[in-house]
C-alpha cells in the first residue's frame, strides 16, 4: 500500500544473518526520504552511515544517497530500495566511480531487487492512552525521588516488543524549580529512559538519565544489548 502519511512516519527494517546484519530506518515526510543504514559484519568493521532521497508518487520505490565512514574514510553511494507491505528490498546494480569517494549505479532503473530487508513493529503510544500513561508512571518514580517535586515529561514513547523508550524533557508540575541545585540543572537537559516489562506485564525503568548528549542512550544500550535496535535510533 501507498504511505502517504500527513505527519513524518518512521520506519525500521532489519536483515539479521549469522555472518552480518543490516539495519535501516527510513523516515518519509511527503516525498522526501532520510534515514539511516548500519552494515555490521560479524568481528569485522562495518560501515554505518545517513541516508537522504526521495520517494516516488506511488510511495513504493526510493531513490536515496547512502553517505557514510568506513575505515575513517568518507564515501557515498547511490541506492535503491523497493517498499513492498512489511518487506524492504534494497536493489544490486552495478556501480561506477564517480569521483570524490562517490559511486553512482550505472543504471538506475535496472535494478534487481532480490536482498529483502523485514520490518520491524514499532509502536508510538501516543498522550493519553494507558500505555503511554503506565510508562510516565514508571520513570516517575526515580524522577521525582531526583527533584523531590511532582513531574511533567515531554517527548516522546517507543515502543517494541517489551520494551520501551522515553525521550524528551521533564518540567516540574508547578513550573519552580526544585530546591536541589543539581537537580533543577538536570531538568535543562534532555531526558532518556528505557524500559522494560516485568513478569506481571508492568513497566519498569532499567536505566535513564539526564544529558546534553546521547551518553545516557549509548550506556542504556550498552548495559541492555537484549533490548532492541529500534529504541536507539
Amino acid at each position: 500500500g501507498a504511505l502517504r502519511a500527513a505527519e513524518p512516519a518512521t520506519l525500521f527494517f532489519a536483515s539479521e544473518a549469522k555472518d552480518e546484519s543490516t539495519r535501516i530506518s527510513l523516515t518519509i515526510d511527503g516525498d522526501r526520504v532520510t534515514g539511516t543504514e548500519v552494515w555490521q559484519p560479524t568481528g569485522q568493521h562495518g560501515s554505518r552511515g545517513t541516508l537522504e532521497g526521495i520517494i516516488n508518487g506511488g510511495g513504493t520505490i526510493i531513490q536515496a544517497l547512502y553517505s557514510y565512514t568506513i575505515e575513517g574514510s568518507e564515501q557515498a553511494e547511490e541506492q535503491v530500495f523497493k517498499l513492498d507491505g512489511d518487506k524492504l528490498y534494497k536493489g544490486e546494480g552495478e556501480l561506477v566511480d564517480a569521483g570524490k569517494g562517490r559511486m553512482n549505479l550505472k543504471e538506475p532503473g535496472k535494478v534487481g531487487f532480490k536482498t529483502a530487508l523485514k520490518k520491524v513493529p514499532v509502536t508510538e503510544p501516543k498522550p493519553g492512552t494507558p500505555e503511554r500513561k503506565a510508562i510516565m508512571d514508571a520513570m516517575r518514580v526515580p524522577v521525582v525521588a531526583r527533584t523531590g517535586k511532582p513531574v511533567l515529561f515531554t517527548g516522546g514513547v517507543r515502543t517494541s516488543g517489551e520494551w520501551a523508550r522515553f525521550q524528551g524533557s521533564v518540567a516540574t508540575t508547578d513550573g519552580k524549580p526544585p530546591a536541589n541545585a543539581e537537580a533543577a540543572a538536570d531538568l535543562n537537559l534532555d531526558f532518556f529512559a528505557l524500559l522494560k516489562k516485568d513478569a506481571k506485564g508492568e513497566w519498569k525503568v532499567m536505566h535513564s538519565g539526564f544529558s546534553g548528549d546521547i551518553s545516557v542512550r549509548d550506556k542504556a544500550r550498552e548495559d541492555h544489548p537484549k533490548a532492541p535496535w529500534v529504541l536507539f535510533e
